[in-house]
């Protein structure tokens, strides 16, 4: 894999884009995280909108539609089409809170380098 690595980058370093390999690896590792990193953000701005509150409230929310549909004081319609709207909301929790401990893994990355 050396080689291979070594093979992308050492053309760079010829035509002086980076001064060392080590440096050409380095860069192109931070850029990597920095994308990674903005990606996530867009992704939880886009459910911070969507929903109209940060991860934090949003579970709190979620929790309380839940316990809501278990209470039994709802009509037979009402429970099915809160049930339906919670499994959404649910498949948007999974997403969101892997999207926002992903980025936190990542900040912790960039945090080191």
């Amino acid at each position: 894999m050396g080689t291979t690595v070594s093979a992308v980058i050492e053309p760079l370093v010829e035509r002086r884009v980076f001064v060392t390999e080590a440096e050409a690896v380095q860069e192109m590792a931070r850029d990597y995280v920095l994308r990674q990193i903005t990606t996530l953000q867009q992704q939880i701005k886009r459910f911070e909108r969507k929903y109209g509150m940060s991860f934090r409230r949003f579970n709190d929310y979620l929790h309380a539609r839940s316990e809501m549909l278990t209470a039994g004081s709802l009509v037979d319609e009402e429970r099915r089409t809160l049930g339906r709207a919670i499994m959404q909301e649910e498949d948007d929790w999974l997403d969101w809170k892997a999207a926002q401990e992903m980025l936190d893994s990542w900040l912790g990355l960039r945090a080191v380098g």
